[in-house]
C-alpha cells in the first residue's frame, strides 16, 4: 500500500503507517488517513492531503463523502497524489498506489481507456480490467464521393489522405470526359459539335449536350449563342433584323427558332425569353417562384441566391445547392449515413442522430 507519512513533534518526525490502513472507496470503511496531531501535520513536507483535516490523530476528509485516494490515470505512480476526492474519482481500489510496485488499478469501462489518434480509426477498449487500443487499419467508411481522394487510417490509427484516380466526380454531362487530375475531379468537355453520346439528335457544345427538336416538340434548348435549324443547334442565323414568323420569331432575330428574347421583348411562350418566363406576351425577368429553371439556378427556383437550395432531385453544380449539401452527377441526392457530410439529425460526420453513434 502507498505510505502516508505523518508529520507530528514527536521524536520520530516521519513514521510510514502501517499495510491495510487505507480502505478502498468500494469499501463502506472509513478512510483512516495519515496520522497527525494538527491540521497543519495533514500539509506538510511529507504528507499533503488537500481537503483533509486532523481529527483523532487521523488526517480525514472534511467532506463526509469525500475519500483519500488517486486518480486512476495516477494509479500507477507509488508517489501518486492522494487527495479528498468523491469515489467516482478515485482509483478501483487504492492498491494501484503502492510503493512497491502494487498491482495496476485497471479500468472499468471503456470510456477510462484511451483511443487511437484519430477516433475514425478505432476506439479504446477495457479488456479483462486492462486497456487496449482497437485500431482498423485501411480505408474509413465515410468517404467524400468524387473528390479523387481516399482517406485510411494507419497501422498506428492516423488518419492519411491519398490520391484515389478511380474516385472519379460525374458531373451528370454526357458531353465531358470526367477523370481526376493533380488538383482533384476534372470534366473536361467533348469536341464542340460533336455528337451527343448515346443521342444523336443532338451536339455537344461547350461540354453541354444540346438539341432544339425532339419527334414532334420544338425543344430549343439551344444556348451559348446557338440557334434552332429545325434539328440541331447551329451557329446562328437568324440575323436578318426583322421578325420572320417562318421561323417562330416573336421579335426581331429572336424568339421561335431563333435565339431567346432578351426581358421585355414579345414572347408567345417560355420558351422564347432567355428566362424562360412569358408574362403578358412579354419575356420577364427570373425569380424564384416563376417555375421555370432560369438565371443562375440549377433546378426550379432553387440553387442560386436569392432562391433557397434544391431538394433532391433538382439540378446543382456543388453541394452548396443542395438541401442536404449533397451534389452527385449533377443532381442534389438524399442524406445518408455515408454521404461525407453531417446532415439528417446527425452530431457528427455520418455519426449520431439515427446513423451509428460518434466514437
Amino acid at each position: 500500500m502507498r505510505s502516508l507519512l505523518r508529520g507530528v513533534a514527536l521524536a520520530t518526525p516521519v513514521i510510514a503507517i502501517a499495510a491495510g490502513l487505507i480502505a478502498s472507496c468500494a469499501d463502506d470503511a472509513p478512510w483512516l488517513g495519515g496520522y497527525c496531531d494538527t491540521d497543519a501535520d495533514c500539509h506538510n513536507a511529507y504528507q499533503d492531503i488537500p481537503g483533509a483535516v486532523c481529527t483523532d490523530s487521523r488526517c480525514v476528509c472534511v467532506d463526509p463523502d469525500s475519500h483519500i485516494c488517486c486518480l486512476p490515470s495516477e494509479s500507477r505512480d507509488p508517489d501518486c497524489a492522494v487527495a479528498c476526492r468523491p469515489c467516482s474519482e478515485c482509483a478501483p481500489g487504492t492498491e494501484g498506489c503502492a510503493p512497491d510496485g502494487g498491482v495496476d488499478a485497471g479500468c472499468q469501462s471503456d470510456a477510462e481507456c484511451p483511443g487511437p489518434p484519430s477516433p475514425a480509426c478505432g476506439a479504446g477498449r477495457c479488456v479483462g480490467g486492462a486497456c487496449e487500443v482497437e485500431i482498423h487499419p485501411g480505408p474509413i467508411a465515410s468517404q467524400r464521393e468524387g473528390d479523387c481522394r481516399r482517406v485510411e487510417c494507419t497501422t498506428t490509427g492516423e488518419l492519411l489522405e491519398l490520391e484515389d484516380p478511380s474516385d472519379i466526380y460525374d458531373d451528370g454531362e454526357p458531353c465531358t470526359y470526367d477523370s481526376c487530375g493533380e488538383g482533384g475531379p476534372v470534366n473536361m468537355p467533348l469536341t464542340q459539335g460533336a455528337v451527343c453520346p448515346g443521342d444523336p439528335q443532338r451536339m455537344c457544345h461547350v461540354g453541354a449536350c444540346v438539341a432544339c427538336y425532339d419527334g414532334d416538340v420544338t425543344m430549343n434548348d439551344c444556348s451559348n449563342g446557338l440557334a434552332c435549324d429545325g434539328v440541331l443547334c447551329v451557329p446562328p442565323h437568324c440575323t436578318n433584323n426583322a421578325v420572320d414568323p417562318a421561323l417562330g420569331e416573336t421579335a426581331r432575330d429572336c424568339g421561335g427558332l431563333c435565339r431567346p428574347c432578351a426581358d421585355g421583348e414579345a414572347c408567345v411562350r417560355g420558351a422564347d425569353c432567355e428566362n424562360n418566363v412569358c408574362e403578358g406576351g412579354r419575356c420577364a425577368p427570373p425569380s424564384c417562384d416563376d417555375g421555370a429553371q432560369n438565371g443562375d439556378e440549377t433546378g426550379v427556383d432553387c440553387g442560386a441566391l436569392p432562391c433557397p437550395r434544391c431538394p433532391a432531385g433538382q439540378g446543382c453544380r456543388t453541394g452548396a445547392e443542395c438541401d442536404s449539401g449533397i451534389c452527385w452527377a449533377g443532381m442534389c441526392r438524399e442524406p445518408s449515413c455515408t454521404d461525407g457530410v453531417m446532415n439528417q439529425d446527425e452530431n457528427g460526420v455520418d455519426c449520431g442522430g439515427s446513423c451509428a453513434p460518434c466514437r
